[in-house]
């Protein structure tokens, strides 16, 4: 049985270019003494060894009649995908803001399993960091972080972890897989047959299913926006930083509100936002901020493995709005039409029909679309549970995790908010040669959130 990639992964692989890259990463900030290169590629490969996909790679069918399958990389090693680097002096945060942007940008080599573990050293009083960089296609933000999680322990003396159990995924010959392509398109047939049979046993529910992918269709891909400088081709080169707040003080505001922590976080970026296009001198009149707002499924794979079914909101950030608590109560509204509307169900369900179009359709649909001015969000923002409790990496404690999130599709802004042992981090990506002063959208996003909690207190 071939693990295929679902047509959402198919597609995150073929919008990818040199200036769109898709690599979600985490970055850890460690206290206590930094392992040696040597010894951290040992432990690294060590805690990968367990999990299975981290072993795999993606093999792409025959003239794309088929999406692509996952299969064993033979002459896998776990330390070929680890690297180190040292920071120059001082090693501060923008010494490690400009490493992490620079690592960030290339793309992962298509032959190997989708990721790296990068040692930093050097950062000042006596830390060092661990960044690590996954394809879209094998994690999201929304469904958990595995590699970071494979690395991660809840203790000091943390045991080996425990292998997961999997079938083997060699990879097949090309006469199998022309044998699997023609067992596909024999079975085609059969599909449509039961489909209609569907539909024609319940003519109402089919009828409701066509509307939801319909909206969910419209929600995705019907370009409105109004040109803004947060939309438009990108560049090769990122910026990234991160603000952080203290969760305690945010949950409680969202409770005083009567709202999610989420809507806070929303709130907070439309209020930075505004800020930073109100510094450059753009007009707020006539501006459109439409945020699409991951919500995460998770499905079961062959093997156990955890497969990510999209979904999504789109909500309008309020950067009209000059009062904190207006932007907030304005965030929260929308967001619950947003909800009453169903609109994530919608999305997952156009996603999930994604999944019969045939894979050549499916493939030159996706590249036009990469090449599109899509016009239909300018801003992204994703919420990651984080773990609740303090984490450590080979026994040194994890002081900080930050988030980042790849700018893809014209949006040339992104940000994503994790939770970690009662801190909030939101990290923001940006093209640095369309947004060359993203930093204060950054310090911006902290400001928000003082502003917030003190609005609400």
């Amino acid at each position: 049985m071939r693990d295929r990639l679902s047509a959402l992964d198919s597609m995150f692989l073929a919008v990818e270019s040199d200036t769109q890259s898709l690599h979600v990463g985490s970055v850890l900030i460690l206290g206590g003494p930094e392992p040696g290169p040597a010894e951290f590629s040992d432990l690294v490969a060590a805690r990968v060894a367990a999990v299975p996909i981290l072993r795999r790679k993606v093999l792409r069918m025959p003239l794309e009649l088929g999406r692509p399958i996952w299969v064993d990389d033979a002459r896998f090693r776990g330390a070929d995908h680890v690297h180190h680097v040292v920071l120059g002096t001082p090693g501060d945060a923008r010494r490690l803001r400009e490493a992490v942007s620079g690592i960030m940008g290339p793309r992962l080599d298509p032959d190997r399993p989708l990721w790296e573990v990068w040692q930093v050293g050097g950062l000042d009083n006596g830390r060092w960091a661990v960044l690590a960089k996954s394809h879209h296609t094998m994690i999201d933000g929304q469904s958990g972080i595995d590699l970071v999680q494979a690395l991660l322990a809840d203790g000091r003396d943390a045991p080996p972890l425990p292998p997961v159990v999997s079938d083997a995924l060699p990879a097949p010959l090309r006469l199998q897989l022309f044998g699997d392509l023609l067992g596909w398109l024999a079975r085609l047939p059969l599909r449509a047959v039961r489909l209609l049979g569907r539909f024609a046993a319940s003519p109402s529910e089919a009828l409701r299913r066509v509307k939801q992918i319909r909206f969910g269709l419209a929600q995705v891909v019907r370009p409105d926006l109004p040109p803004s400088v947060l939309s438009g081709p990108l560049g090769p080169r990122r910026s990234w930083g991160w603000a952080d707040a203290d969760l305690g003080a945010v949950a409680r505001t969202a409770k005083e509100a009567g709202c999610t922590v989420n809507d806070v976080y929303l709130a907070a970026l439309a209020g930075a936002y505004r800020r930073f296009l109100l510094d450059r001198g753009e007009p707020l009149a006539g501006t459109v901020l439409r945020a699409i707002v991951p919500v995460g499924h998770r499905t079961t794979a062959s093997g156990g493995r955890r497969r990510n079914l999209a979904s999504a909101m789109f909500v309008e950030l309020p950067v009209d709005l000059p009062d904190a608590r207006a932007r907030l109560a304005a965030v929260t509204a929308r967001t619950a039409v947003q909800k009453s509307r169903a609109v994530a169900d919608a999305t997952a369900a156009f996603v999930a029909a994604a999944d019969h179009v045939p894979a050549p359709l499916l493939a030159w649909a996706s590249r036009l679309y990469g090449r599109s001015r899509q016009g239909r969000v300018n801003v992204a923002a994703t919420n990651i549970p984080g773990p609740p409790q303090t984490q450590f990496l080979g026994g040194r404690r994890v002081l900080d995790f930050i988030p980042y999130v790849p700018v893809a599709l014209d949006v040339r802004a992104t940000s994503a908010m994790v939770s970690y042992a009662g801190r909030l981090t939101v990290g923001i990506t940006a093209d640095a040669d369309s947004l060359p002063d993203a930093d204060r959208l950054v310090h911006a996003v902290g400001e928000e959130f003082r502003l917030l909690m003190g609005a609400t207190g």
